[in-house]
């Protein structure tokens, strides 16, 4: 019942896309940040419904718009160069067959991405867009809040089945870049309800995250609202927020969460983080011996890479560190292009906030800039520990960079033509 209740939902989008494209762009999205395939069982779970909604997009939007208003961004343009660098690593890698399933999937996510930036390009989309972003997600931070208060955080909060964010450390990292726009539709919602929801979802997904037990997100989490409260000038007022989160990890959370948290501290006594730095280690081997060409997408688990570069007692699991696993896969021209990809979007986050900020009042662009660099911020922070080089949503978010910065640009530009227009009537 669930799937045919599902396919008769998303075939219902179908005609709804040929006549406005950028619904299709939503859709998109909205099936990739909440996969709702994983919660039903029969024919629908299997169903390609990200390519036919991609064909039905891209064929509505060749036909109604095409590239008439395509403005480009230098955010895309780095993208574009850490993609083309990534096919040479893949050609060059020491198992083709592995990396290519990896590299077809990095494929996808950009083709996705860039499909948002050309078609949402005005502020209703991007803001409507957000809001998909903030319900699917949200779904499962309020399913995993819930969830950790009812079992006192003694089991793991994880994600859906066969998503990208599946196991704990990934539904940390999701929720962790999805709660900067939780707070802001909470100052800018259209409605009383989206404004209700929005803190709901906030304070539920806070809990999941601790749910998750991953140690790096409830790090992520605190840089994450501490930056953002910190340049909304609302500081002082998120202590209502910390404090009843305090008090269920306090109160609440089972002690394996207490003793988990605890290790933190304890580096050189921790088996998982000692396993991670031999990984690191052997990451560094991988790129010394070959420094330009060669490793590809999951070079760690080919066979002779295991045998020649990770010690024999150390079992052979995930980089866990972004920055590590751009080291061994694709060299530190890789890392040095990706490196400078998040510069760019972090710094243009900022920049964009010092343009639109007003004294005495934080306006919409204004916030949602400091949303971007929060979530772009927790996502470097989580990328320490997890290797989520290639993370959907970090290529959705610089998509939605990119248009708030063209918006700007429109804007600044409108006025100075108005201004101009003005100034030769008088004289």
């Amino acid at each position: 019942m669930r799937d045919i209740l599902l396919a008769l939902f998303l075939f219902s989008a179908f005609p709804m896309i040929l006549y406005r494209y950028h619904i299709g762009a939503l859709i998109i999205g909205f099936i990739s940040f909440m996969y709702p395939q994983s919660n039903v069982y029969g024919f629908a779970l299997t169903m390609p419904w990200l390519d036919y909604f991609f064909m039905t997009t891209f064929a509505s939007y060749m036909l109604w718009q095409g590239f008439k208003d395509y403005k480009h961004h230098y955010l895309i343009t780095y993208v574009i160069f850490l993609y083309i660098f990534t096919c040479i690593t893949t050609y060059n890698a020491f198992d083709v067959d592995m990396a290519y399933e990896k590299w077809v999937s990095f494929t996808k996510i950009l083709v996705l991405a860039y499909l948002i930036f050309a078609m949402l390009n005005t502020e209703r989309r991007i803001n409507t867009f957000l809001k998909v972003f903030v319900l699917s997600i949200g779904f499962y931070g309020i399913k995993g809040g819930i969830f950790t208060l009812l079992t006192g955080g003694g089991y793991h909060v994880v994600g859906p089945p066969f998503s990208f964010f599946e196991d704990n450390n990934a539904m940390a990292l999701t929720l962790t870049m999805t709660f900067p726009f939780m707070l802001y539709f909470i100052s800018h919602a259209d409605y009383k309800l989206e404004r209700y929801f929005s803190i709901f979802c906030a304070l539920s997904s806070a809990v999941a995250i601790l749910g998750t037990q991953s140690r790096t997100g409830f790090i992520a989490i605190t840089a994450t609202f501490l930056y953002y409260t910190w340049h909304i000038k609302k500081l002082s007022k998120a202590l209502l927020f910390i404090v009843p989160i305090g008090m269920v990890a306090l109160f609440f959370m089972a002690d394996t969460w207490s003793e988990r948290m605890s290790t933190s501290t304890e580096l050189e006594t921790d088996g998982s983080f000692q396993g991670r730095v031999e990984m690191w280690k052997a990451s560094y081997r991988i790129a010394t011996d070959h420094p330009f060409l060669g490793g590809g997408f999951d070079v760690i688990y080919v066979p002779q890479v295991i045998a020649k570069y990770i010690p024999s007692d150390v079992e052979p699991l995930a980089i866990h560190s972004s920055y590590f696993q751009m080291i061994a896969e694709h060299r530190y021209l890789g890392l040095a292009i990706y490196l400078t990809m998040l510069y760019l979007i972090f710094h243009t986050a900022r920049k964009l906030h010092k343009a639109t900020r007003t004294p005495g009042k934080i306006s919409k662009p204004a916030e949602l800039s400091v949303a971007l660099g929060a979530a772009i911020g927790g996502y470097m922070v989580m990328s320490l520990t997890l290797n989520m080089a290639f993370f959907d949503i970090l290529y959705f978010l610089i998509a939605v960079t990119a248009v708030a910065d063209l918006l700007y640009r429109k804007s600044e530009n409108h006025v100075r033509n108005k201004m101009s227009k003005e100034a030769l009537s008088i004289a």
